[in-house]
C-alpha cells in the first residue's frame, strides 16, 4: 500500500486545519476578553482585573525566588567620556548568576532620575549601537541609565564552553531552548529575566547618585517585551517606554509569526495577560507605548492595545498618562522611537520640556564594554550557575527527586490517580462528536495476508487525522486492534508495513496513525521562509509556531495528538463491533515520539492492555535538566515533570503488558 498523497490523496485539504483550529478556539477567547473588558467601568473592578491578570502571570512561569541574596556588586572599571561616563558593573541576581551591564552616568553628583534600558534579540545585547545611543542619550538628558545583558545575550550565553571559547548554540536561539526546558517543569525562562530586572532595580535603589524615587524602564523587541513584564510586577517603576512589543495577541495571530520562548506564556490566551494588560496594570503612572509603523509586530494591534490601555487610565482621569509614539520604519529603535523615549522621561521623571532632539552619538567597540575578562560569564566564574541548574533547583524543590518512579503501596488506587491526573493535564476529557470514518482505498495483499485500507475521520469537528489499516484476510485467535504510531507517522509506512502486517494476522487489525499535524495530516508551513526561521521541525518553524499558540490557549499539540490517539480507538471500536466479532483489549505500538503519545494515552485509557514503546526519546525531566539537550518542538508541553511524567507513570502500567525495544526502562525507576 502507497503511504497518502498530498491532501489525503484529493479527498480532503487538510494542511490548513490546525492552525484554523487553533484560530477558532484562540477567536472564542478573544471575545470573552473583550466582553469582560467592557465591564471593567470603575477603578476597584479594574484593579481585581489587574490583580488576577498578575497572579495568573506570576503562576504560570513559575513564581519569582522569594529571597532577595546579597547582590555582591563589582565595578571592573570605568570609561569616561565628553559629559557622562560608563561604570561596567557585574552583580548577582541569584548566587553565583552573574548579571554584565553598563551604567551610564551624567556628570553632576546627583542624585539624578535612573532608567533600566533593557535589551532586545541582539547578540550583542548591551553593546548594539541603538541601546548603546538611547542610553548615551539618556545620559545626555540627566539620567543614569543601566543596561544589562540578558540571559543568553551579551556576556550571558549559556552555552558557551571556556574551553575552546565557542558556542554550541546561536545566543538567540537559547532563549528557545531554556524556554522548552523550563516550561516541561511548570515553569518559564521569563521567570530568570524578570528576576534580573528586579535585582538591577535593586542595584540601582543602592546607587548614591540615584533619587530611588524616579525610576523608570525602557526597552525595544525583546527589552520591550522585559519593560511589560517588569511594569507589571514591579511598583517600584514610575514611568516606562515598552517600544516594539505591544501589539494584541489576536493580531499576533494572523501574522504567523513565532516568539521566543520566555515570550510564550502558558494560558495568556485563555487567561491573559494581553499586551494591553501591561499597560493598563500601570495606570495611572505614565505610559509611552513605541511602535513602528510597518513592524511584524503589528500597528494595529498597537493602536488596540492604546485605546483599552485608555479607558483604564481614563478612570483614574489621567487619559494623557499614556500615549503611542510611531516610527515610519520597520521593527527597531529607530531614532523617531529614541527621540520620544527619551523625551517622554524627560517629561515625566524630570518636569522638563520634551523638546529634545536625538542625533547618532559615537558608540564604543563591543570588548571596551565586556564586564569579563573571558567576554563569558561561564568563562570568567569557575561555578557560574546555569538556567538549566536553576531550573533543576526549582523542581526538586517542589517535587523532590521527580526523575525516578515513586514508591507506590496501592497500585490500583496510584492508577486510578494518575489516570485523572494526565486526562487533566492534557485536557483529554473533550466532548466526544461523531467520527463520520471514511475508508478511500482498498489492496488486498495475498503476500501479507492483510487487506489494506486508507481510512480518515474526524478527532474533532474541524480536524481530521488518518490512518493506513490492516486488516487479517483469516480471522485471528485473539482479537486486539493495535494503533501503531511511528515517530513521523505514516509518512514512514513502508518502513513498519511488514510488522503492522505482522500485528494484524496476529491481533485481527492494526493501524498506522496520524494524529493532528503528522504525516499525511501535516499542516502547511506557516512561516518557514523568514530569515529566522527554518524547515517544519526548526527553530521557529511551523511545529515551534502552532505548539506556541497552543501552549498559550492552556493545551498542547503533544496532548492534542493523545486525544487522537484515544478518538483512533473509539474508531476501532467501532469498526470490530460493526463487524461483530468485538474486541479482547486494544495494543499501542509507539516509536519515538509516538512511543511517548502510546504511553501516555496508555495511562489514560485502561483499555489499551499491550504496549510496545520503541526508542523512547526523553523523560520530560531529562529535557528539563540537561545541559545539552538536543530541542525537538513536538515535546511542548507545561508541567508535566514531577506531576505526570514518564517516571511517575510506570507504576501505573505495572498490570500491562509492556515491551520495551531500545531503551532500558529502569533509568526512570
Amino acid at each position: 500500500m502507497d503511504v497518502f498523497g498530498e491532501n489525503l490523496d484529493g479527498y480532503y485539504d487538510v494542511g490548513d486545519q490546525l492552525p484554523r483550529h487553533l484560530r477558532k478556539r484562540a477567536s472564542e477567547h478573544f471575545e470573552a476578553e473583550r466582553a469582560h473588558k467592557e465591564t471593567v467601568r470603575t477603578i476597584d473592578a479594574h484593579e481585581r482585573h489587574v490583580e488576577r491578570v498578575r497572579e495568573t502571570f506570576l503562576k504560570e512561569i513559575g513564581g519569582l525566588p522569594d529571597e532577595r541574596t546579597p547582590l555582591n556588586v563589582d565595578s571592573v572599571g570605568t570609561l569616561e567620556r565628553d559629559g557622562y561616563s560608563i561604570e561596567k558593573a557585574v552583580f548577582e541576581s541569584l548566587p553565583g548568576f552573574h548579571v554584565t551591564g553598563n551604567c551610564y552616568r551624567p556628570e553632576g553628583d546627583g542624585p539624578f532620575p535612573a532608567v533600566l534600558f533593557l535589551c532586545g534579540h541582539s547578540t550583542a545585547a548591551k553593546a548594539s549601537a541603538g541601546y548603546q545611543r538611547a542610553c548615551i542619550e539618556l545620559a545626555h538628558n540627566g539620567f543614569v541609565a543601566l543596561s544589562i545583558d540578558p540571559i543568553g545575550q551579551g556576556e550571558r550565553v549559556q552555552s558557551h564552553d571556556p574551553e575552546t571559547g565557542t558556542n554550541a548554540r546561536q545566543t538567540i536561539r537559547e532563549h528557545t531552548y531554556l524556554g522548552q526546558q523550563c516550561a516541561v517543569a511548570g515553569a518559564n525562562l521569563a521567570r530568570y529575566v524578570i528576576w534580573d530586572m528586579v535585582r538591577a532595580l535593586d542595584y540601582l535603589e543602592s546607587r548614591t547618585d540615584v533619587d530611588e524615587s524616579r525610576l523608570g524602564a525602557t526597552g525595544n523587541s525583546g527589552g520591550g517585551m522585559q519593560t511589560g513584564f517588569l511594569m507589571l510586577v514591579d511598583d517600584r517603576l514610575d514611568a516606562a517606554v515598552p517600544c516594539c512589543f505591544v501589539t494584541s495577541r489576536e493580531e499576533y495571530m494572523k501574522t504567523g509569526q513565532a516568539q521566543d520562548g520566555e515570550q510564550i506564556v502558558h494560558r495568556a490566551i485563555e487567561r491573559g495577560p494581553n499586551y494591553d494588560d501591561f499597560v493598563s496594570a500601570f495606570a495611572p503612572k505614565p505610559a509611552l507605548i513605541g511602535s513602528a509603523q510597518s513592524d511584524f509586530l503589528c500597528i494595529e494591534g498597537s493602536r488596540k492595545a492604546l485605546e483599552r490601555a485608555r479607558s483604564a487610565y481614563a478612570l483614574y482621569d489621567r487619559p494623557e498618562n499614556v500615549d503611542l509614539a510611531v516610527s515610519d520604519r520597520t521593527h527597531g529603535l529607530t531614532p523617531a522611537l529614541r527621540e520620544a523615549m527619551v523625551n517622554w522621561f524627560r517629561e515625566h521623571l524630570r518636569n522638563e520640556e520634551p523638546d529634545f532632539r536625538t542625533d547618532e552619538p559615537p558608540v564604543e567597540d563591543e570588548a571596551d564594554l565586556l564586564c569579563t575578562d573571558d567576554g563569558q560569564v561561564h568563562g570568567e566564574f569557575v561555578d557560574e550557575t546555569h538556567v538549566v541548574e536553576c531550573n533543576e533547583n526549582w523542581i526538586h524543590e517542589r517535587y523532590g527527586d521527580a526523575r525516578t518512579a515513586p514508591p507506590v503501596d496501592d497500585r490500583d488506587a496510584y492508577a486510578d490517580r494518575l489516570r485523572r491526573v494526565v486526562r487533566e493535564r492534557l485536557d483529554l476529557d473533550r466532548p466526544r462528536t461523531p467520527l463520520h470514518p471514511r475508508c478511500i482505498d482498498t489492496e488486498v495483499s495475498d503476500a501479507y495476508g492483510v487487506r489494506w485500507e486508507k481510512v480518515f475521520f474526524y478527532g474533532e469537528p474541524d480536524v481530521l487525522v488518518s490512518g493506513i489499516l490492516a486488516e487479517a484476510l483469516e480471522p485471528s485467535e485473539t482479537v486486539r486492534p493495535t494503533i501503531v504510531m511511528p515517530d513521523r507517522g505514516t509518512d514512514e509506512f513502508p518502513e513498519h508495513e511488514e510488522r503492522i502486517a505482522a500485528l494484524a494476522r496476529d491481533r485481527g487489525v492494526a493501524m498506522a496513525f496520524d494524529p493532528r499535524g503528522v504525516g499525511a495530516v501535516r499542516a502547511r508551513d506557516v512561516n518557514t521562509p523568514l530569515a529566522n526561521g527554518g524547515e517544519y521541525f526548526d527553530y521557529h518553524g511551523t511545529e515551534y509556531k502552532l505548539g506556541s499558540d497552543a501552549l498559550m490557549l492552556g493545551t498542547s499539540l503533544f496532548g492534542m495528538r493523545v486525544y487522537d490517539v484515544l478518538r483512533a480507538r473509539e474508531y476501532l471500536v467501532d469498526r470490530v463491533e460493526d463487524d461483530g466479532t468485538g474486541a479482547e483489549g486494544y495494543g499501542l505500538d509507539g516509536t519515538g515520539v509516538g512511543a511517548l503519545h502510546a504511553l501516555y494515552a496508555a495511562v489514560a485509557e485502561p483499555r489499551f492492555e499491550s504496549l510496545r514503546l520503541a526508542d523512547l526519546p526523553y523523560s520530560f525531566y531529562e529535557i528539563a535538566t540537561d545541559r545539552e539537550f538536543e530541542i525537538d518542538f513536538r515535546l511542548r508541553v507545561h508541567g508535566l515533570v514531577g506531576t505526570c511524567d514518564v517516571p511517575q507513570l510506570l507504576p501505573a502500567l505495572a498490570d500491562r503488558d509492556v515491551v520495551w525495544e531500545g531503551i532500558d526502562p529502569e533509568r526512570f525507576r
